[in-house]
């Protein structure tokens, strides 16, 4: 496989500050009580905070009692994500009797997985993207400029695949941070990285909605009750 032109420390150190921008911060800071008073007893209980965004649209799409995400942060995670939802829906159907609308199922792509999110046409026209995530394509042995599930099924599983996942309901998400830093790689010192992004993100595919950034999604659709599990 083709080496990776962007160094995992620097996407990371990249996607922190990016995350840090966004005003997402990984701690929790508590203030202390003012000397002489009882905290538990004088201070007010705070107002819960209003649905976001994210968490109305969670709510408003998944129905279904079986909810479950699927974490994928690599190239070979997001395959697998996809099909540990096929098996998740369709061994629920076959072995439990479940139906579709039983089911609540994400498949986050981020990291970099990201790319995943993308249609043909962005897969083609920025090889970079196979090569930010050391993937080839199965059949040509080469780095991809397809999106391979889009098209593939997982050998032996049927709907194992990007549509047919779509076709059972399952969504997917898009991280927007690694988005935004894909869109800087693409574009270089001369290019217009705005413009790359927003391309990108008027080409996802089906079923495919961009997120803040992936951690996000994670967190907001465990706290509305989805089960995690990592692809990888």
């Amino acid at each position: 496989m083709s080496e990776s032109l962007v160094p995992r420390r620097f996407f990371l150190s990249r996607l922190g500050a990016i995350a840090a921008a966004l005003g997402i911060s990984s701690t929790i800071g508590c203030a202390a009580p003012a000397a002489g008073g009882d905290a538990n007893k004088d201070a007010a209980t705070p107002a819960a905070a209003p649905p976001d965004e994210l968490e109305s649209w969670i709510a408003a799409t998944f129905k279904g009692q079986h909810k479950c995400i699927y974490d994928c942060v690599l190239a070979g995670g997001a395959i697998d994500g996809i099909l540990y939802a096929r098996n998740l829906i369709v061994s629920s159907q076959e072995k439990l009797g479940t139906k579709d609308s039983d089911m609540s199922v994400i498949v986050s792509f981020r990291h970099f997985a990201t790319p995943f999110g993308y249609n043909d046409a962005m897969w083609a026209k920025y090889p970079m993207l196979a090569q930010i995530m050391k993937y080839d394509d199965p059949t040509t042995k080469k780095p991809a400029v397809r999106n391979v599930p889009l098209h593939d099924e997982w050998s032996g599983f049927s709907d194992a695949s990007i549509p047919g996942m779509a076709k059972h309901g399952v969504q997917f998400t898009v991280c927007g941070a690694a988005t935004t830093f894909i869109a800087g790689a693409l574009a270089g010192k001369t290019g217009d990285a705005k413009a790359i992004e927003t391309e990108l993100l008027a080409n996802l595919t089906p079923n495919t909605r961009v997120v803040p950034a992936g951690v996000v999604v994670l967190q907001r659709a465990q706290k509305g009750g989805f089960a995690y599990t990592f692809a990888g």
